[in-house]
Order: C-alpha cells, then structure tokens, then sequence
C-alpha cells in the first residue's frame, strides 16, 4: 500500500513516521522548515515506545506524488480549500482519503470535492507536538485513530486500514458509529483546547484557578447538548468521565488550538467550538460560555 500523508505535522508526521520506520511505503506532505528538515535529516520522532530517526519520501507539492492508495488527510480544517486542486492526482478510482482533522465536518466537505466514496471518517488521539523543525515528540500510551463507515458497517477497507494501522506505537478501532465518536472527541477538544487559548495557560494552570474546571464542565456540558439535539448519542454520564479522564492527563495536555495562538497561526475555530455555537444557536441551545469562548478568540482566527 501506498501512503500519503497531506500535512505531516504533529499528528500527521507521527503517524507517518512510525509507518515509514516499519516499512510501510510512505510520503509525507511538509511545508517550510519543518519539510526542509525532514528532507535533509529524516524525521526524529521521541515517543513514548522509544526515539527513531527515519529517511521518509517527503515534499511540499502533493501534485508530484502520484496516484496513492491511501491518504492520510491530516492538515488544518481551514486549509482544506487551499489544498484540494493539488490533491486530485494523488486520487484513483479506488484511493481512500481518511480523514482525521478535528470536529465532525470534515469529511463530508472532502465528499463534497471527491466523491463520497473515496473519504472514510476518523478520530485521533494522541499527545503530540512539533519540538523543532523535522522533531516530534509524543507522550502518553495513547495513539489512537478510530475510524469508520458514516453507516457503521465493517468493510473490505476498513478491515485493510484496520490490519495497517494494528503494530506497536498505534492503536486503531473502527467504529461503529462514526458521527457519535466525531462529536464525542469534540467534547474534549473544543471544551479544552479552547479554554486553554482563551486564558494563554497550560491545563494544569487552568484546574488550578478558581473557575477553571467550571468552565470546562460548562463548555463540555453545551457540546453534548448540542450534540444531542442533532440525534447524537453519548454515554451515560459523559461529561463526568471525559473530565476525569482529562484531570488525570492534564500534565501531559497539549492543546493545537493553543499551539497555533502562541504561534501566530490561523485558529480552527469556525469548525470546532464556532461550529458548536452555530449549530446550537440555529437549534435553539443556550451557548453562552462557548460563545464567550468563540467572542474572545475571534479577532485571532487569521492569525498574524
């Protein structure tokens, strides 16, 4: 199998360097400094399963990588637009795109622009960050893509990607409800993440303060109301357990959102919790702390 990787960075890069270090055919789609480095020096990557160096295939220009088997669809919500005209030669009749950027939106616009057929859905969970140019460091047991059908059935590629993606320093589970897991992810993400760009603190700073753990609860508890009213369905008790679980890692959070703030990059607000509070307001849901979030953090969502 052929594997392109379209934005090997933090999450990207990991994922397709720990595939090329085992073998596995792989081109990883870099800008600037971060590609230059990977091309002159491999890729370092420092996990929790070890260090690695890597020589992997690399370039900046996804129109000169041919057609590929799979795409791992992995850059920025709001460069998809951007991306799409250099993609279309990567893509046969029978590519697949799987697709694991945040919020639960993205693969219906690759649909939109590929063709349902090529695009599978998908949800990671990883701690990751880019340390320097053509340097990824991991941390945590957690490196997880769930992934799926929109319909929840098992199939001849589900099955291929799922053996693929099944070796050490990676977990994968298909899902069997795709849309339910997207919004469930967005719990954590648009809650967390958001919060931590809006107060410029770390996760453990944010438990510390007197309102953090409030305002995350809150932020928490209007996604799931929003995700209800569109037929999703959480586990019992959801709120409470993706707190607990987001407690017990807070040393280890690393928030992209947060990222792209310190760094003067575009934020992907208007898909994540900007989504939320749209949705919402158009159904009727009180938003009023994810609003206030979306409020703050509007003026820097083109970054500078």
């Amino acid at each position: 199998m052929r594997i392109a990787v379209m934005g090997a960075g933090a999450v990207g890069g990991y994922f397709g360097g720990l595939l090329a270090n085992q073998g596995e055919d792989v081109v990883l789609i870099a800008r600037g400094a971060h590609g230059d480095a990977i091309a002159k020096n491999g890729l370092q990557v420092d996990s929790h399963w070890g260090k690695f160096n890597v020589k992997v295939a690399v370039t900046d220009d996804p129109s000169t990588v041919g057609e590929v088997d799979l795409i791992l669809h992995c850059i920025k919500l709001y460069s998809n637009a951007d991306a799409f005209p250099s993609m279309k030669s990567m893509i046969g009749e029978n590519t697949n795109i799987l697709t694991i950027q945040n919020g639960a939106t993205a693969g219906h616009i690759l649909g939109a622009e590929f063709g349902d057929k090529h695009v599978l859905q998908g949800a990671t969970y990883i701690e990751t960050g880019i340390a320097g140019p053509g340097h990824i460091h991991q941390s945590g047991l957690t490196a997880m893509i769930e992934f799926g059908e929109d319909d929840g059935s098992q199939t001849e590629r589900t099955a291929v990607i799922k053996k693929l993606f099944s070796r050490e320093g990676m977990q994968v589970v298909v899902s069997s409800n795709i849309v339910d897991t997207l919004w469930a992810k967005m719990v954590a993400v648009g809650s967390i993440g958001s919060v931590m760009a809006a107060s410029r603190a770390t996760f453990v700073e944010i438990l510390a303060s007197p309102h953090g753990e409030h305002t995350v609860r809150t932020v928490m508890e209007e996604i799931v109301a929003v995700g209800q009213s569109q037929g999703v369905t959480f586990p019992p008790r959801y709120v409470e357990s993706k707190m607990k679980d987001a407690i017990g890692e807070a040393e280890e959070t690393q928030a992209s959102l947060q990222y792209d703030l310190d760094n003067g990059r575009p934020l992907e607000l208007d898909d994540i919790l900007g989504a939320v509070v749209k949705i919402g307001r158009d159904a009727g849901i009180p938003v009023p702390a994810s609003a206030a979030l979306v409020t703050v953090l509007d003026k820097f969502k083109q970054g500078s």
